[in-house]
């Protein structure tokens, strides 16, 4: 029998992008009366599977049909680590390893991100590409440049579809979804005032089932406090 884990958190997306979508042939475990769609397992050069739609066709239809502009969508995927594997969630380089891209592009309002609590930090014009990494470090004129580059050609461009926001599901700990990309141009897109940003989700590992409730929580902690103190 296939595993699956579901995102942490239900997404506002745009109805018309779960409208597209083909239906999945796989029965997942129940989740009330949600609309469910499972990531493909895709890597960056080359598409293997698609996202699909396991549930709430009919949902999304009426969404559609009544021009609503997000319709609550909750995620699934087949992990990518064994059962009982815990290092992998938890180790960057074999998370990594196994990491994997949804096959498509959603919009979601960057409001509705942050409300969620999954970014990292939020980044602003005063603390942006403050690495605390020497390597990386910039002086605060390279900072600012940087941070007009994004900016005007956001307000120029708008927010791209080929760069979107990445959220990678169950990432933190194997059991919290969490911003794995795109904090930066998350704050932009705020300063800005735009309420539609293109979305992608990726995922790899999840902790094992009876450990998840206490790891979220932890990581819900652990995320509250990189916000306050980190970079």
């Amino acid at each position: 029998m296939s595993r699956f884990v579901f995102s942490s958190e239900v997404y506002p997306i745009d109805p018309a992008d779960i409208s597209v979508l083909g239906n999945a042939s796989v029965s997942l475990p129940a989740c009330d009366d949600e609309v469910v769609v499972l990531i493909g397992n895709n890597k960056e050069d080359r598409i293997l599977s698609p996202d699909l739609l396991v549930k709430g066709r009919a949902a999304v239809q009426t969404a559609v049909a009544e021009g609503k502009s997000f319709l609550n969508v909750r995620f699934a995927f087949m992990p990518g680590n064994k059962r009982f594997d815990l290092l992998s969630p938890l180790i960057r380089k074999l998370r990594y390893r196994i990491r994997f891209y949804g096959s498509n592009v959603y919009h979601m309002d960057p409001a509705a991100i942050r409300k969620l609590k999954i970014e990292r930090t939020f980044k602003t014009r005063e603390n942006a590409y403050s690495f605390t990494v020497s390597s990386r470090r910039m002086t605060r004129r390279e900072r600012d440049a940087e941070y007009d580059r994004i900016l005007n050609s956001i307000k120029e461009n708008g927010f791209r579809d080929d760069e979107p926001i990445d959220i990678m599901l169950c990432r933190l700990a194997g059991a919290k979804d969490c911003v794995n990309n795109g904090h930066h141009r998350m704050g932009i897109a705020l300063e800005l005032g735009l309420t539609r940003i293109p979305v992608r989700f990726s995922a790899a590992g999840a902790a094992p089932k009876v450990l998840r409730p206490a790891l979220k929580l932890f990581s819900t902690v652990n995320l509250a406090f990189k916000r306050r103190f980190g970079h």
